[in-house]
């Protein structure tokens, strides 16, 4: 049986041809990169995002216990379909995440408002979060978070409305926005597009009520909760 020579050239070819067939065929191999972390898909309806100003990401987010940080944000903006419906996928879920909020972030990722939030915890499954329709406005985020939490213990809340301020939820703004003070006279308690000229924040960033039977800049001591009420004025005071 005479030699079967093969030339140089071929060489890889062939060597190439035995390496990686099995049955006669070269396949292509697909490497998928799979991202680390949970998963979380995030379904609501939506009413007021349009209303927020250039300082703050309305963002489905995830928090670790005490932190009012973000470990992890996807902005919603894209994720909202022509009916308003918010649907969005957040993967890479750090280990350490205990909750997912629907909430309004500031430039630092911290937290300034929520408006939906559940628990969290590490599944290998994808994790469904569905609200019914969340009011995510502005003017929203200011009453459950401020005037809810500190102002309608006196000004509405119990029967009992201080200066005729009741701050109560579907009273508040018609009863701050573009109306004169009974305190200081020529200014309006919410001047809309001037912070300086609104009795509203000037007594809670000032001490400008400290004359008076109560100081009111002890009630909100957190800064960005003071620069929430500062930039929705700035931006208009819209109330819806």
């Amino acid at each position: 049986m005479s030699d079967i020579r093969i030339p140089v050239w071929l060489l890889p070819l062939v060597l190439l041809m035995f390496c990686s067939c099995d049955e006669g065929r070269i396949y292509d191999e697909e490497v998928v990169a799979v991202e680390k972390g949970g998963v979380v898909r995030f379904r609501a309806g939506l009413t007021g995002p349009e209303s927020w100003t250039e300082d703050y990401t309305l963002a489905v987010a995830g928090f670790a216990d005490d932190s009012e940080y973000a470990l992890i944000s996807k902005n919603i903006e894209s994720a909202i379909t022509a009916d308003g419906r918010c649907d969005l996928i957040m993967t890479g879920i750090p280990e350490n995440v205990s909750s997912i909020e629907l909430c309004a972030l500031d430039r630092l990722r911290r937290r300034v408002a929520v408006f939906a939030s559940a628990a969290y915890r590490v599944s290998p499954d994808t994790v469904f979060i569905d609200s019914e329709t969340v009011n995510v406005s502005m003017a929203h985020a200011i009453q459950q978070e401020i005037l809810n939490t500190t102002c309608v213990q006196c000004h509405g809340r119990s029967n009992f409305v201080a200066a005729g301020l009741d701050l109560t939820e579907a009273k508040s703004f018609a009863s701050l926005v573009a109306v004169p003070s009974v305190k200081m006279s020529g200014l309006n308690r919410i001047e809309p597009g001037h912070s300086d000229r609104s009795v509203f924040y000037m007594i809670l960033s000032g001490d400008c009520s400290s004359g008076w039977s109560y100081d009111h800049s002890v009630e909100v001591i957190r800064q960005e909760k003071l620069e929430l009420i500062k930039n929705w004025i700035e931006g208009g005071a819209d109330p819806r």
